[in-house]
């Protein structure tokens, strides 16, 4: 039985072609590797250093996915205002965290936080949010 990477998969990958994911973080090896994922995916991505650039970057072009990390850049007030604004108000919104020295809340304590994106991170998981993240655009769109 032959298997290959789902990068590979060139169907796939033209498929997320019209995904465009915001990113809030500061240069780091993990923010590197997860835009190299993005990048073989062929995601539209834009990377955020302050709450403030986000939200420009939000209301210029509509998201799918929204990835935060550093615990100290996004607030439960920030994931309010993305969730309020048309062009994110669909999107898919995590936050990146360390499995071994884990920032996340319980959910019910950040409302409009879709969930928590926990390194290390492999590209199937990174693959499969953003799948999952272009689906529920896609359909909530439509309706």
């Amino acid at each position: 039985m032959e298997t290959h990477s789902v990068f590979e998969d060139e169907s796939l990958s033209m498929s997320f072609s019209h995904s465009h994911v915001l990113v809030l973080g500061q240069p780091s090896d993990d923010l590197q590797r997860l835009v190299s994922v993005l990048a073989r995916l062929r995601c539209s991505t834009e990377i955020a250093d302050s709450p403030a650039q986000m939200m420009l970057k939000a209301q210029r072009a509509p998201a799918h996915l929204v990835i935060l990390s550093g615990q100290h850049h996004w607030s439960v007030n920030l994931v309010h205002d993305l969730r309020t604004l048309a062009n994110t108000r669909q999107a898919t919104i995590v936050v990146l965290t360390d499995c071994h020295a884990p920032s996340w809340m319980p959910l019910e304590e950040t409302p409009g936080l879709d969930g928590f994106l926990v390194k290390p991170l492999s590209n199937d998981v990174v693959t499969s949010l953003v799948q999952s993240a272009w689906a529920r655009r896609s359909c909530c769109h439509e309706i």
